[in-house]
């Protein structure tokens, strides 16, 4: 691959992105809830950086949906419930409150 700059190499990313959407891939993924909880927790931190918008954000968003919908068919309340806290400001954690 030749070295480009950023403008080079964004114009081929969204031509290979624009592509591989055309041809209808899938990436498929396999989690553990260990695994899981991690990822929806790291995507609802970045969601509260004010930055974050667009498609971009919503796309994340609709994966973490994804995700939760996997968690509701095994009834696990409390881990709904960790999730959905997770969106609301008023549960986040203050310097104060870490040990």
């Amino acid at each position: 691959m030749k070295l480009m700059n950023d403008d080079e190499l964004l114009e081929q990313f969204m031509r290979e992105i624009k592509q591989l959407d055309q041809q209808n891939m899938t990436v498929r993924l396999s989690l553990t809830p260990t695994e899981a909880m991690a990822l929806i927790g790291v995507v609802q931190l970045a969601c509260r950086h004010p930055e974050f918008k667009g498609t971009t954000r919503q796309a994340a968003e609709q994966i973490v949906d994804r995700m939760q919908s996997e968690f509701l068919q095994y009834r696990v309340p409390h881990i709904i419930e960790v999730i959905n806290r997770g969106w609301m400001s008023e549960h986040d954690q203050t310097k104060g409150d870490l040990p």
